[in-house]
């Protein structure tokens, strides 16, 4: 009997040393960033970084902190989550980069996703070269990351270069901006990616120092032709310049996808795939890294917009492109 009892030990030991070899094949991932996107917003003597990561907890206990490094001297840092909590944070320069770190307001559940918005104001990104200048932004990747955008959009009438590196996946022209897009995806944690844009050095600064220069007298009887002259070519400029642009143009679909947030944008772009309506529940599907409360309070918030409409056929609900993203 004793033998018999001893076999069963060992037995139960074994199969208990069988389960916890298997354990780490199902915890490859404690937590996941679903998306995020970067924009950089080129003004004329800073920059303003805004970036926007979709955590998602896949079995961490405690999931309420996160850190990671950003490029430059982080000023004005504010970290917000997507329902508008400002969240607790503290940054710390380390040589051209900051180290920036946040709690959230509380611990994420298992399965549970959230937005987070981080916004800073830096002088770093910007460097000379030679008759021209040059943006540059070293993104570390802080996690694994399912997509990546990078947007560099710089205030209309900054003279672009064609110097571009790595080369952008598009050009966006949208409202006062023209942005320089990059896309990646399944970008591991500790990728490193270098993101560089160059423009004319006639922007601001200089512009303003020539502005200043006392204007040479002209003969007075050309006076009037030079204004003429100057008159005429800028608004043929303008004429040409909006010529090509409303030629060009952008279907309203296009626009609402670059300037909403991941989210929503995601949702829109899987709605217009699927021919601009579909059910909720196929949606739901479609979306597999948003709960359903999730879901329903992103298409709560389309549907004030009036971006989406929704209708109701027996115990479903159809979900259809609103009449503004209509072409």
């Amino acid at each position: 009997m004793n033998g018999d009892n001893m076999k069963k030990i060992v037995l139960i030991f074994l199969i208990f040393i069988g389960m916890t070899l298997q354990v780490p094949a199902y915890a490859i991932e404690e937590f996941a960033c679903m998306g995020c996107t970067v924009d950089v917003d080129v003004y004329e003597n800073s920059e303003h970084v805004t970036i926007r990561i979709i955590f998602l907890n896949l079995g961490l206990p405690d999931f309420n902190r996160f850190s990671l490094y950003v490029p430059g001297r982080a000023n004005n840092l504010r970290i917000v989550d997507e329902n508008g909590n400002v969240l607790e944070s503290s940054s710390s320069p380390i040589g051209r980069e900051s180290f920036v770190r946040f709690f959230f307001d509380r611990s994420l559940r298992l399965g549970e996703s959230l937005l987070v918005t981080i916004e800073y104001d830096t002088t770093d990104l910007t460097s000379a070269k030679n008759d021209s200048y040059i943006i540059s932004f070293d993104f570390e990747s802080p996690c694994n990351i399912r997509y990546l955008k990078t947007a560099f959009n710089f205030e209309r009438g900054i003279p672009l270069l064609p110097e571009f590196s790595p080369p952008p996946s598009r050009l966006e022209s949208v409202d006062n901006k023209v942005s320089v897009v990059w896309y990646k995806e399944d970008v591991k944690e500790g990728e490193r990616f270098v993101f560089n844009a160059n423009y004319d050095e006639k922007y601001a600064p200089l512009r303003q120092i020539i502005e200043q220069k006392p204007i040479e007298e002209e003969p007075h009887d050309n006076t009037a032709l030079y204004i003429l002259i100057s008159v005429s070519i800028i608004f043929f400029g303008l004429m040409a310049i909006l010529f090509l642009t409303r030629k060009k143009g952008y279907s309203k679909i296009e626009v609402a996808l670059n300037v909403l947030d991941p989210r929503e944008s995601r949702i829109l772009k899987i709605i217009s795939d699927n021919g601009g309506s579909m059910t909720q529940a196929k949606l739901f599907e479609q979306t597999t890294f948003f709960s359903k409360p999730t879901l329903s309070r992103v298409l709560d918030k389309l549907l004030k917009r009036k971006l989406i409409e929704k209708e109701e056929k027996g115990r479903t609900n159809i979900i259809k492109l609103g009449e503004k993203l209509r072409d």
